[in-house]
C-alpha cells in the first residue's frame, strides 16, 4: 500500500517538505498459526514492529512535525498510540467501516487488525495491550468511532459491542442522516471537554462506499462517498491539537487500473490543501 500510493504521487501531491521514512516490515515472518495463549496470529512480529513504528512517530512529534503514517492494516495503530501514551493522554478519531473491536475468542481470523481498537483501548492480549506498561493507550472516553456499518455481523459473531462502552460511536447511518457539518460540530464540542495533549486521526479506507472502493480485504455494503470522507477529514484536521493521521486498508492488488489509489491520494491532497 505505501509503495503504490507513493508511486501514485502521495508525497509530491501533498507537497510536503519532510522526507519519507520507510519503517522495515516483518512481513516475511507472517504466519497463519495462532500464538499460544493469545488466539491471535503474528503477535510477536506485530509487537516488534509496533515498537519501531512508535519510536519514529515519537521522534517526529518531538520535532513538532506532523506524521502521516501509511500502512497495510489497522494494527499499525498499536505502535502509534502506545508511543503517544508515553507522552500523556491522547484522543483518537477512528474512521472505519468496522468496529475493529473483536476479542481473540470471537475473531474469525485471529488477525490483530480485527481487534485494533479493542487493543489500543486496553482489551486483549497483554503482549499488545500493555507495551512498556502503558495500558490503555487511549481511554474509552477519548475515542470517537466514525462510520461503522458492521453491527449486524458483530451481533452474529457474539463479539463485544463497542456501543456498550464509553466510546462515542457515530455510525454511517447517523452521519448520512445528520450531515458532516453537524457531526463535526458535535465532535468539536465533545473534544473541548477532553483533558488531552493531542488527538490522532485514523482513516481506514474501508469506511468508503463499497461500490466505489472494492480494493479492501473485507468488504461490507454501504459506506461514505469520497466527498464525504474529504469533508470529514478536512473538518477533523481543523480541530485544535490534531497530532497526526494514519491511513490504512487499501489493497492495491484489488485496484486493477489504479484509479482507487489515485482517488485516495487526490482526496488526501485536497484535505491537506484546505488546512
Amino acid at each position: 500500500m505505501p509503495a503504490v500510493l507513493l508511486k501514485t504521487g502521495l508525497a509530491k501531491m501533498i507537497d510536503t517538505p519532510l522526507r519519507v521514512i520507510k519503517v522495515p516490515t516483518l512481513n516475511r515472518k507472517y504466519s497463519t498459526e495462532k500464538h499460544p495463549g493469545t488466539n491471535c496470529i503474528n503477535v510477536l512480529p506485530i509487537k516488534n514492529f509496533s515498537l519501531k513504528l512508535g519510536n519514529i512517530v515519537s521522534a517526529t512529534v518531538d520535532k513538532n512535525n506532523f506524521p502521516l503514517v501509511v500502512g497495510g492494516d489497522c494494527s499499525i495503530l498499536i505502535g502509534i498510540m502506545q508511543s503517544l501514551k508515553a507522552r500523556g493522554n491522547y484522543g483518537l478519531f477512528f474512521l472505519d467501516g468496522h468496529a475493529d473491536f473483536y476479542q481473540p475468542e470471537n475473531s474469525l481470523t485471529g488477525e490483530v487488525a480485527d481487534m485494533s481498537l479493542a487493543i489500543v483501548s486496553g482489551r486483549g492480549p497483554e503482549l499488545l495491550t500493555n507495551i512498556n506498561n502503558l495500558k490503555p493507550y487511549v481511554k474509552d472516553e477519548y475515542v470517537i468511532h466514525l462510520g461503522q456499518r458492521d453491527a449486524a455481523l458483530i451481533s452474529e459473531n457474539k463479539s463485544a459491542d463497542i456501543r456498550s462502552t464509553a466510546i462515542t460511536c457515530i455510525d454511517v447511518d447517523t452521519i448520512k442522516q445528520n450531515g458532516i457539518e453537524a457531526i463535526t460540530k458535535n465532535i468539536s464540542s465533545i473534544v473541548n471537554q477532553w483533558d488531552i495533549e493531542g488527538c490522532w486521526i485514523h482513516f481506514d479506507t474501508d469506511v468508503l462506499l463499497d461500490a466505489i472502493n472494492p480494493a479492501v480485504d473485507y468488504r461490507i455494503p454501504g459506506g461514505l462517498f469520497f466527498q464525504e470522507v474529504e469533508q470529514l477529514l478536512t473538518e477533523l484536521l481543523a480541530i485544535p491539537k490534531i497530532t497526526g493521521i494514519s491511513v490504512t486498508g487499501y489493497n492495491p492488488k484489488l485496484d486493477v487500473d489504479g484509479t482507487i489509489g489515485l482517488q485516495i491520494v487526490q482526496t488526501l491532497k485536497r484535505v491537506f490543501k484546505n488546512q
